[in-house]
């Protein structure tokens, strides 16, 4: 149920990770909203997965990383190491979209 928006938001957010070591986003306060919500959804991630018994979960510390340095990047602080990790997130969107749409109940 969660799983396509999850998908999403994980595309809009290293759609924008990536594009920030080309474009600068200080002050931009739409990008610092989807860095909250990424990280809000690596939060979740993380401690729905501790609730099942699961403790390594890595998806959810990407997506935490993930909104953190795209927070940093409203505030003037970018690099070019952040495009590699938009694509580590734009390939885990496309991978939970593909899986939102087979195992869609």
């Amino acid at each position: 149920m969660f799983i396509i928006p999850f998908a999403l938001i994980d595309l809009l957010v290293g759609i924008a990770l990536a594009t920030s070591a080309y474009f600068d986003f200080a002050g931009n306060n739409l990008i610092f909203y989807l860095a909250i919500v990424g990280l809000l959804k690596g939060v979740y991630s993380i401690l729905t997965a501790m609730a099942a018994g699961f403790y390594y979960d890595v998806i959810g510390w990407i997506d935490v990383v993930a909104g953190i340095l795209l927070m940093t990047t409203t505030w003037g602080i970018a690099s070019h190491i952040f495009l590699y990790l938009g694509i580590i997130v734009i390939l885990k969107g496309i991978y939970s979209f593909m899986m939102g749409l087979v195992t869609q109940n």
